[in-house]
C-alpha cells in the first residue's frame, strides 16, 4: 500500500457487532468477509452504512484492492462505485480503466473500457470495451483483446466479439475471434472453446501444414477429444497434395496398474500407387501383480516403402524391420536371491528395398529367460545363474529351440586403490532343430567352461593446472581370460554376430554378440587410463589406451568360411576426451592396426556452446571395413546472427558417396512474444533414394503454435545441443510482464 504524504483520511472498518448483527439475517454465501481499510485525502459519511472517499483513494479487503480518484462505498450491501483512473487488483489479476461498479460480496460487477493484466496461467494484456465480474473465477469481456507480447510490441493479439473465461470450470469460450499477427489477421473463427489452467479439453488444436517432395503440400486440423481424466484422443484429418486423404489418430491411457497409446493411420487411397496404404502401433505396459509386470509393443505398415513415401509417426524398430513384441516378467526375491523370470514372443515384418533386398531376422516365439543371483555367498564369491530357452522361427532357413545356462562364480576382493576379480563360468546350450541340411545333426549340445581375472590398480595424485587444483588419477587395469576350444561350425546361427570391437568389448569374455557362438580365448587384455577430476567430482579429461594380447590362434569362428584372426596382438584402441573452458566438449576415439600401421576406424567429435541457443558442432567418421566403409562428416549449428534472428543447419555428407547424406537449413526469429521457423531438409539415405521437406512453424507464447507440429523435436533429433529461443518456464516471462509490478510500469 502506497502512503502519500497529502493524504489526510484513513478509515478502518471492523467487524463490529453492528456487522455481526447484518450477519444473522444473511445466507452464508452472502456474509460479510474481512474488514476493509479506506485512505484518502478526505472521507465522508456514516461507517456502518456508506462513505464516500476523494483523492489518491485506496481501497483494501484481502486480496482486493482499489485505487481511484473517486470511491463510493456501501458497507451494508459491500457496493463499490469508483471513477477517475480506476485500477483494481484481483489475486494475481489487474485492470484499469475510467470506472467500476463492483459488489464485494458475490464479487461480481462491470468495469467500463478496461485494460488489464492476468498472471494465473500465462502472463497476458489485454483490453476491452465492457468487462463483467460474474464470481471470483469468471470474467466475460466485450470486443476484448488480449496478448502475452510486452506493452507497444504488436506482434500478436487475440481479438473476441466476447471473451466469457470460466476459471471455476476451468473453460474459455470466445465468438467471433480473429488472431492477428503484425496487424494482419491470419486465423478467424466463429467460436472456440479452450482450456484455462492448463486443463485437457475436446476442440479443435492449431492448424498443421508442411511440404515434402514425396508427399506434397501436407494440411491437416486436429481435432482432441478429452474422453475421460484417463484417456484422450487425437483425431487428425490430413490432405496431402500428392497423395490424397489420410487420417491419423493418437489413442492414449493412463490408470494406476497400466498405461498406453494406440496410433492409426489410414489412407484409402493412394493417388500415386492407387491403393489403400495403413500402419499402427500399440504399445501397452502393465503392473499385474507387484512382483508380475507385462509390455506390449505391437507395429505394422501396409507396405514396405510406407515409411519412405509417408514417414509417418509409426515407431520403425530398426532399419528395415518393424517389431511386434509381447513380454511378460516376474521379478521377486526368494531367500534373499533376486530372481526373475521373463516370457517374451517376438516377430518382425521386414521392409524389402528392391535395390538392396535384406534377411528377415529370426522370430521368436517364445523366448523365456530366467535367473537367480546371491552376492557374498559363505561372506567370499558371488553367484549368478541365467538361462534361456527360445525357438527360433524362419519362413526359408534352419528352424529350432535353444535352451542354455550360463552360471558364474566370482570372488571380487575391493580395497582402496586396487581390485582383483578372478571368476569361473560354464556356458551350455542345446539345439532341436528342423529343416537342417543333409549332414547337420537335429540335435546339438555345445558346453564351454570358461574363466577370468579382472583387475586394476587406481593411483591419485593433487595438481595445479591453469590456477585449479584439480585430482589426477593413473589407473592400469589387466584382464585375463581362457575359454578352450569347441567344434560349433554346425550349429545354425540365429541371434548371434562378432560383436563390436571397442573398450568395453576388451574386458568381456566372448568376442562375439547372442548366443550361438562362444570363442576359443586364452588372452590377457592390458589398459591404462588417467583422468582429471575436479573438486567438484566432474570429469574434465581422460584418455584412455587398451589393447588385447592373444597367446594362441582363434578357431571359431561365425561361419566355416569367416576369416580368423592369425596374430597375437589386436588393434590397439585409444581414446580421449573432456570438457575445457566450461563451453568446449571433446571426445576422439581411434583404433589402430599396428601391424599394417593403419587407422581401421576413428571418430573424431568437438562441441562448443558457450550459452543456451549457441552450439557449434563438428564430427568425423573414419572405417576401413570392407563390406560398409564409412567417411563421413556431420556439422550442425544453431547460432544467432541478429538480435533475435538465429541461423539453423546440418550437414552430413560422405566423402567416399561424394553425395550429401543429409542437409538441413533454416531460421528461427524470435520476437520476444512469438517466435516463426523455417527448416528446408533434404535426406538420401540410399543412392537412388532421396526426400525433400519444408518445415515451418509459428510458436506464440501463452497460446500455442500452428504450422508442423514437431518442428522442434524435429530440430532437437538433427542438431545436437539445440534449444528453444522461448522457454516457456514462467519465470523467464520478460520483466516488464511481471504481476507484481506498479500498474504505471504494466499499462
Amino acid at each position: 500500500m502506497l502512503h502519500r504524504p497529502a493524504r489526510v483520511a484513513a478509515l478502518l472498518f471492523l467487524l463490529s457487532g453492528a456487522q455481526l448483527a447484518w450477519a444473522q439475517g444473511l445466507a452464508p454465501a452472502a456474509r460479510p468477509r474481512a474488514p476493509a481499510t479506506i485512505e484518502a485525502q478526505s472521507i465522508e459519511g456514516v461507517s456502518e452504512f456508506e462513505v464516500t472517499a476523494r483523492g489518491s483513494v485506496e481501497f483494501q479487503r484481502e486480496d482486493l484492492s482499489v485505487y481511484a480518484e473517486f470511491l463510493r462505498f456501501n458497507q451494508e450491501f459491500g457496493r463499490i462505485e469508483a471513477d477517475g483512473g480506476v485500477r483494481l487488483q484481483r489475486g494475481v489479476d489487474r485492470f484499469f480503466g475510467p470506472r467500476l461498479r463492483y459488489n464485494t460480496r458475490d464479487d461480481t460487477g462491470v468495469f467500463e473500457e478496461p485494460t488489464f493484466l492476468m498472471g494465473r496461467v500465462q502472463v497476458a494484456r489485454g483490453s476491452a470495451e465492457r468487462l463483467e465480474f460474474l464470481g471470483k473465477d469468471h470474467l466475460r469481456l466485450n470486443r476484448a483483446s488480449f496478448t502475452t507480447c510486452e506493452p507497444g510490441d504488436k506482434g500478436w493479439v487475440i481479438e473476441a466479439g466476447e471473451l466469457d473465461l470460466d476459471y471455476e470450470e476451468e473453460v474459455g469460450t470466445a465468438r467471433d475471434m480473429r488472431l492477428r499477427l503484425l496487424d494482419t489477421t491470419i486465423f478467424s473463427f466463429p467460436y472456440a472453446t479452450f482450456p484455462l489452467e492448463k486443463r485437457r479439453k475436446s476442440g479443435f488444436l492449431a492448424p498443421q501444414y508442411s511440404q515434402n517432395t514425396r508427399r506434397g503440400l501436407e494440411i491437416g486440423i486436429p481435432y482432441y477429444w478429452n474422453i475421460a481424466p484417463e484417456q484422450d484422443l487425437t483425431v487428425t484429418p490430413l490432405f496431402l497434395s500428392k497423395r490424397g486423404e489420410q487420417l491419423k489418430s493418437n489413442y492414449r491411457y493412463l490408470s494406476k496398474d497400466y498405461a498406453g497409446q494406440f496410433r492409426l493411420e489410414y489412407m484409402p487411397n493412394d493417388d500415386i500407387l492407387k491403393r489403400p496404404r495403413s500402419g499402427y502401433t500399440l504399445q501397452h505396459e502393465q503392473q499385474f501383480l507387484p512382483t508380475v509386470t507385462g509390455r506390449l509393443d505391437l507395429n505394422k505398415v501396409s507396405d514396405d516403402r510406407y515409411f519412405v513415401d509417408l514417414a509417418s509417426h509409426v515407431r520403425q524398430i530398426s532399419l528395415g524391420n518393424v517389431q511386434r513384441e509381447g513380454l511378460l516378467t516376474y521379478n521377486d526375491s526368494f531367500y534373499g536371491m533376486p530372481t526373475y523370470l521373463q516370457g517374451r514372443v517376438q516377430r518382425f515384418q521386414t521392409l524389402q528395398d528392391p535395390l538392396s533386398p535384406t534377411l528377415s531376422p529370426y522370430h521368436r516365439v517364445p523366448q523365456i529367460n530366467f535367473g537367480t543371483s546371491k552376492t557374498e555367498v559363505a561372506g567370499l564369491f558371488d553367484f549368478t545363474f541365467p538361462g534361456e530357452y527360445v525357438r527360433f522361427a524362419h519362413a526359408s532357413l534352419v528352424e529350432g529351440a535353444r535352451t542354455s545356462f550360463n552360471p558364474q562364480m566370482s570372488m571380487p576382493f575391493l580395497a582402496p586403490g586396487y581390485f582383483v576379480t578372478p571368476k569361473i563360468g560354464m556356458r551350455h546350450a542345446r539345439y532341436d532343430l528342423s529343416r537342417v541340411g543333409p549332414a547337420q545333426p537335429e540335435h546339438q549340445t555345445l558346453n564351454v567352461p570358461y574363466g577370468s581375472v579382472d583387475g586394476g590398480l587406481i593411483f591419485e595424485r593433487g595438481t595445479n593446472l591453469f590456477g585449479e587444483n584439480l585430482t589426477q588419477t593413473l589407473e592400469p587395469r589387466f584382464f585375463y581370460v581362457y575359454a578352450p576350444y569347441r567344434a560349433q561350425d554346425q550349429i545354425p546361427l540365429f541371434d548371434t554376430t562378432l560383436a563390436d570391437f571397442n573398450y568395453a568389448q576388451l574386458f568381456t569374455e566372448n568376442r562375439f554378440a547372442g548366443g550361438d557362438r562362444f570363442g576359443d580365448a586364452n588372452q590377457v587384455t592390458v589398459a591404462v587410463t588417467s583422468r582429471l577430476v575436479g573438486n567438484g567430482g566432474q570429469e574434465l579429461f581422460r584418455a584412455t589406451l587398451g589393447q588385447r594380447y592373444h597367446f594362441k590362434n582363434e578357431r571359431v569362428g561365425l561361419t566355416p568360411t569367416s576369416p580368423l584372426r592369425g596374430r597375437h596382438q589386436s588393434d590397439l584402441l585409444a581414446s580421449i576426451g573432456g570438457r575445457f573452458a566450461q563451453s568446449w566438449t571433446f571426445d576422439n576415439t581411434i583404433q589402430y592396426d599396428p601391424q599394417n600401421a593403419r587407422v581401421e576406424r576413428a571418430g573424431a567429435s568437438v562441441r562448443y556452446a558457450p550459452e543456451i541457443a549457441k552450439v557449434i558442432s563438428a564430427s568425423y567418421r573414419y572405417n576401413r571395413d570392407p563390406v560398409v566403409p564409412v567417411r563421413q562428416v556431420d556439422l550442425s549449428a544453431q547460432w544467432p546472427v541478429q538480435p533475435g534472428w538465429y541461423a539453423i543447419g546440418r550437414v552430413n555428407y560422405s566423402f567416399l558417396d561424394k553425395r550429401l547424406l543429409e542437409g538441413l537449413a533454416g531460421l528461427e526469429y524470435n520476437a520476444g512474444c512469438w517466435v516463426v521457423r523455417g527448416v528446408f531438409q533434404r535426406v538420401q539415405a540410399a543412392t537412388q533414394t532421396s526426400s525433400t521437406g519444408v518445415y515451418f512453424q509459428i510458436e506464440f507464447n501463452g497460446l500455442g503454435q500452428i504450422g508442423s507440429d514437431d518442428t522442434v523435436d524435429f530440430l532437437r533429433r538433427n542438431i545436437p545441443g539445440y534449444a528453444r529461443t522461448n522457454p516457456i518456464d514462467a519465470k523467464l516471462v520478460p520483466q516488464s510482464m511481471r504481476p507484481r509490478l506498479p500498474f504505471e510500469q504494466v499499462f
